[in-house]
């Protein structure tokens, strides 16, 4: 009921004076009238959720009918102006249906055809053979970063803790921070664009390569938290990106490559059988 209200009191407003139901009654209600295009009830009976309140409805049905307008405005211009030919859109339309169809076969096809499992070797070789095509496009650490409140416990222990790669005391600085940091990323052999992780920390580096050949334990406050970042190694933007950081990058590489190989195959397996059975003919 609120729906219906909500629809007449709009164009009670805004098409008032327009007599867009015409002189019979039909069992759909005319809701609109552009020129000689009619929009009726059932085609936006679906636009509203259940529970919508009356007024976000009104708001909701109006910016659809103002559209709608809008879009027969247009329509009926474009008719006026462009030729029968220009008009003429079946052979576009087949085309794109065409293409839509080969390429929802083809997506299928490739969901269960194609061979998603790529080994550690395979990323490796791969790696070794386009190793100059992994130049890094930014400054990449390896680092530990924690965010501890000024009045933390034992933070000395801490910074010496940070800086070790003994397994037991990255453990024992793991447990503290679970205890004590407000935020933290204990892993000094994964990979982290340098700029992300400096979002994190209130410190500006105008020059990263000088920073980061001359800054190993990092310590800084503000008013609230003490940061440490403990930079374990760093590569330049430039050089030569790790394996490691490539890892899922040359994993999508090859499935990509997988998905050209087999619907290349299966097109001319496809063009193949058609030719061997004579299911075509080209006619001079």
């Amino acid at each position: 009921m609120k729906y219906k209200i909500a629809i007449f009191l709009i164009f009670g407003i805004c098409l008032g004076s327009c007599n867009f139901f015409g002189d019979k009654e039909t069992e759909d209600e005319v809701i609109a009238r552009a020129f000689n295009e009619y929009l009726y009830k059932h085609e936006i009976d679906n636009i509203l959720e259940p529970g919508t309140s009356y007024e976000d409805s009104a708001i909701i049905v109006k910016r659809y009918l103002d559209t709608w307008v809008r879009q027969q405005v247009l329509l009926n211009a474009a008719r006026n102006y462009l030729t029968e030919e220009q008009m003429n859109f079946d052979k576009k339309i087949e085309d794109y249906l065409n293409s839509l169809v080969i390429f929802t076969f083809e997506k299928e096809y490739i969901n269960n055809n194609l061979d998603t499992v790529v080994s550690l070797d395979e990323i490796a070789d791969y790696y070794e053979q386009y190793k100059d095509d992994f130049k890094l496009k930014d400054n990449i650490v390896q680092a530990s970063y924690i965010k501890l409140s000024k009045d933390a416990p034992d933070q000395n222990t801490t910074r010496n803790l940070i800086r070790s790669d003994d397994p037991e005391d990255l453990m024992q600085l793991e447990e503290y921070c679970v205890q004590n940091a407000a935020a933290y990323f204990i892993d000094n052999e994964s990979w982290l664009i340098f700029n992300q992780l400096l979002r994190n920390i209130p410190l500006e580096v105008s020059n990263q390569e000088q920073f980061l050949r001359n800054n190993k334990l990092v310590e800084i406050t503000d008013d609230f938290y003490r940061y440490f970042i403990y930079i374990n190694d760093y590569k330049l933007k430039e050089s030569i990106s790790p394996l490691s950081f490539e890892k899922d990058n040359i994993r999508n590489i090859i499935i990509n490559k997988r998905k050209h190989d087999l619907i290349s195959r299966y097109r001319n397996e496809l063009y193949r059988s058609a030719v061997k059975n004579n299911s075509f003919e080209v006619y001079n």
